[in-house]
């Protein structure tokens, strides 16, 4: 527990000296799945929608476009998945066609080509893959050139996608933000992803019996 805080710290403290102005963290939290994420609070809460659009705040004045969204969804596919199994699982569900259909379906940019792409990675408690994509938003009439990182994450049926944008030629002053801001992500596991707890130890039980036939068992010395 006491390691749990003392990154959630380092976390938020990473974030202030990342930031290009000095500015206050605040610390939002979803009502509906319990995500956590700490990001400047000098930037701007956008309309959250659809539903499954949890979180969407523009950096001040909208610098250089840079945006931050997170997405969650929970789709009940899979409930419970093995420690040794969750990064199979977010592969599976956040794969490179995903990352390329959530960009030109779900936000309409276009010219989306993904520059990197690994499905080893993590977004708070859970499994992730990591994709970096450049494209084309279009935006009063402008084409302007923007790079993100995205994080797909899927644990305990709850599939998050969180998304940061900027623009291509600034992406590389704004990644710090991002990263500290991924890094402050967090929700509720629903299940523990390491084995834990005590069994009894039934070897030690006086008799142990093994129906075989009409055997009535074997008497354990």
């Amino acid at each position: 527990m006491v390691q749990i805080h003392m990154r959630y710290f380092i976390a938020l403290f990473l974030l202030l000296i990342a930031m290009p102005v000095r500015a206050e963290v605040f610390v939002w939290t979803d009502s509906k799945y319990d995500i956590t994420v700490a990001f400047p609070d000098n930037w701007m809460r956008q309309t959250q929608t659809p539903d499954d659009l949890r979180l969407y705040v523009l950096a001040p004045q909208g610098q250089d476009h840079a945006a931050c969204r997170v997405f969650a969804n929970k789709d009940g596919r899979f409930l419970y998945v093995p420690a040794k199994a969750q990064h199979k699982v977010a592969a599976f569900v956040q794969d490179t066609k995903a990352a390329q259909q959530f960009l030109d379906g779900r936000l309409e940019y276009d010219d989306v080509r993904l520059v990197g792409y690994q499905n080893i990675g993590g977004l708070g408690k859970g499994a992730a893959t990591v994709a970096v994509a450049q494209y084309i938003k279009d935006w009063n009439g402008q084409k302007i050139q923007m790079q993100s990182i995205q994080f797909g994450g899927y644990m305990n049926g709850l599939e998050t996608i969180f998304h940061c944008e900027a623009m291509q030629q600034a992406f590389g002053r704004w990644h710090p933000v991002f990263m500290n801001m991924v890094k402050s992500f967090d929700f509720p596991a629903q299940y523990a992803s390491h084995k834990q707890g005590y069994y009894r130890d039934f070897t030690a039980d006086g008799y142990v019996f093994f129906p075989a036939g009409f055997r009535q068992g074997i008497k354990k010395d």
